[in-house]
């Protein structure tokens, strides 16, 4: 653990604070009083950073800040990370194309070790967190001078801050004075709680739409599947076997967008850690386990956030509709205020119902090159994303009958 005074206070404030070289380190109660909303601190819950940091070290490499005022009382907080990063993630077709071919000579072409204002895990959150009373610009500048110092003693090329919703952004806007450009990440969907289950959404949908619906379901029925939901996480833990995870990686094998490969025990770890938070939407054929999807919830949200298929059953048994529609009955039966319905599938999702919200990540160069490296390929690497939903917002009398 390192514990430095900021030499320089900012407007008086004299803040400071403590960075932390694991997440075992961190004071537990000064972490907790900043992240004190359950719907905004699911994803800064210790717990949460501790099961992906323990499963993780093997490709990233972590740290954890407190700020505190004169007062030491704890005002912001943030999880850090180096992590190896594809740059042409959310680059379009034919750059990804014309990448594969170069890689094909030059393995480790466009990969850079990166460093994160987050975590290596795509779960469309941020982790960076104030108290009410905290003077965001001033800890932005400290947190700012925190990442160049660790981006130069680990030699990373790249600084990010992930992933912003636009209310986030205003927080972290200075950030841009400090050499950051923003760009777009993949939009998060969610659904609005109006239903009680999936039954009463489905009554409540237009004729064209419930015939999409049904239509799924019958090729569902078809193939003789079943659907179990376990929210058991030592249950969890057991079912998720090697062979089911396969059908994860084969989900991030066939994704546009590739960012991290999650190891086996990370999923088992999250079910140790959130043993009654978590819960698995399961579709088995006979009985084998043919598709299924990890979520975490609290009292006021609702999370979808991994799954696995099927490829080679999914065109016969609409594996993935079926799932999700299996899983947001579970999240409306919850009533929970917030359901997100992850950040991929964008135009299954706007049939479903779902509206979208921007995400953001703001990326600065560490040096010269790195800086002249974005100016000129910013716009290739980062292009706009594509989004299929007018204006963002689906009203509801599109898709229901009253």
């Amino acid at each position: 653990m390192s514990e430095r005074p900021n030499e320089n206070p900012t407007n008086g404030t004299g803040y400071w604070y403590k960075l932390f070289n694991s997440i075992s380190e961190v004071d537990a109660e000064n972490w907790n009083s900043v992240c004190q909303n359950p719907e905004e601190s699911l994803f800064m819950d210790l717990r949460f950073i501790f099961a992906v940091e323990s499963t993780m070290t093997q490709h990233s490499k972590f740290w954890h800040v407190i700020f505190y005022d004169s007062e030491n009382i704890p005002v912001a907080c943030a999880s850090l990370c180096r992590f190896k990063v594809d740059l042409f993630i959310f680059a379009g077709k034919y750059i990804k194309n014309a990448g594969t071919f170069i890689r094909s000579i030059f393995p480790s072409f466009m990969y850079f070790n990166i460093l994160f204002c987050g975590l290596p895990v795509s779960v469309g959150q941020n982790h960076l967190r104030f108290s009410p009373q905290a003077d965001q610009g001033s800890i932005i500048k400290m947190l700012d001078k925190i990442l160049h110092n660790l981006a130069i003693s680990e030699k990373v090329r790249f600084i990010v801050y992930k992933e912003f919703d636009s209310g986030s952004c205003k927080r972290i806007h200075s950030l841009t004075e400090f050499g950051y450009r923003r760009t777009e990440s993949l939009p998060m969907h969610y659904f609005k709680p109006q239903f009680s289950d999936f039954a009463e959404y489905y009554s409540a949908l237009k004729a064209h739409y419930r015939y999409d619906i049904k239509r799924s379901m019958r090729k569902f029925q078809s193939v003789g599947l079943k659907v179990v939901r376990l929210k058991d996480g030592h249950k969890i833990r057991n079912i998720h076997t090697p062979e089911v995870h396969k059908l994860y990686e084969a989900v991030v094998i066939n994704s546009e967008n590739k960012l991290e490969l999650l190891p086996i025990k990370f999923f088992h770890e999250l079910a140790i850690q959130f043993p009654e938070q978590i819960s698995y939407t399961l579709i088995y054929q006979g009985n084998h386990i043919v598709a299924f999807n990890c979520a975490l919830y609290s009292s006021t949200s609702y999370h979808f956030l991994f799954c696995g298929l099927n490829y080679e059953l999914n065109p016969l048994a609409d594996l993935y509709f079926n799932l999700i529609y299996n899983d947001l009955d579970n999240a409306l039966q919850h009533k929970v205020s917030v359901i997100q319905v992850g950040q991929t599938a964008d135009v299954f999702k706007a049939r479903l119902g779902c509206f979208q919200e921007s995400l953001y990540v703001y990326v600065k160069g560490v040096g010269r090159f790195s800086h002249g490296f974005l100016d000129l390929f910013f716009n290739i690497i980062f292009p706009p994303q594509n989004v299929p939903i007018t204006n963002k917002v689906v009203k509801s009398d599109h898709y229901f009958s009253c």
